[in-house]
């Protein structure tokens, strides 16, 4: 699993890779790194700065995938320990990097429709089952695919739309996630903090009528959909400890915002 981190320009364009210079380089590009970021102007993304928080729930989720992918591939006669342990490792994340293919299929599925754009029809379970949802909650969207960049805090980033109803008005997010019959979707708590540092970077505060919501497409009951919404003190609470951890980010990574 990638743990290379994401970068912005002050005009929101991701810069997530610089070029490289040595003649023997296996790759045209690698990583930007904070040292780059220190140097061009850079501005880390908003998951890039909450993964400082430890992630008890991903945690949770890894160890189990690990220990369920151990039982059904034990180790090999001769097999040293090294290579049986990144078979399985390999094996139990294979399906992640397969989750975010789809993922990123079902987003640009969706933003194409909700632009008035064609958009292959194999995604249209997902598509329609969302347009409803939209539909019977009455939202209207204002823009989608924002880059923002929140340069007083020192970070950056995309998220999906920006949306009013009769909720109020304020950042939406669409998830895809996998889901069991007859089981509550479950939302990281990180998901609340993305949604807090999107909100700030393009609306600078929250009123009374902030709102926020994580929309969740199930990749395995197709046509099944849920949200999570988050009222104002929610959001404010969230964006409280977004900016502790951006802090702590910063310090621990030896990174500073470009001046303004």
């Amino acid at each position: 699993m990638s743990k290379s981190l994401h970068w912005y320009d002050g005009d929101g364009k991701a810069v997530h890779t610089q070029p490289t210079t040595s003649a023997t380089a296996k790759s045209p590009t690698r990583p930007t790194t904070v040292k780059d970021a220190l140097k061009h102007g850079l501005y880390p993304s908003v998951t890039s700065k909450i993964s400082i928080i430890d992630n008890y729930q991903l945690n949770d989720w890894k160890q189990r995938e690990v220990i369920k992918t151990a039982s059904l591939n034990p180790k090999r006669d001769g097999e040293p320990d090294e290579a049986y342990s990144k078979r399985v490792i390999d094996a139990a994340f294979e399906q992640v990097s397969d989750a975010a293919d789809l993922g990123t299929a079902i987003h640009e599925a969706l933003e194409l429709h909700f632009t008035g754009a064609d958009y292959n029809p194999m995604y249209s379970p997902y598509v329609e089952a969302v347009d409803k949802w939209v539909t019977d909650n009455k939202v209207t969207f204002e823009a989608h695919e924002l880059r923002l960049v929140n340069k007083a805090y020192g970070y950056a980033g995309t998220t999906d739309a920006a949306f009013r109803c009769p909720k109020g008005y304020g950042i939406i997010d669409f998830k895809s996630t996998k889901t069991k019959p007859k089981k509550k979707i479950t939302n990281y708590d990180s998901h609340l903090l993305q949604i807090a540092a999107y909100h700030q970077a393009h609306f600078q505060g929250f009123e009374s009528l902030a709102v926020g919501c994580n929309l969740y497409i199930s990749t395995t009951e197709v046509g099944r959909v849920e949200a999570v919404w988050y009222n104002d003190e929610e959001l404010r609470a969230a964006w409280g400890a977004f900016k502790h951890a951006s802090e702590l980010w910063d310090y621990i990574k030896g990174y500073k915002a470009p001046q303004l």
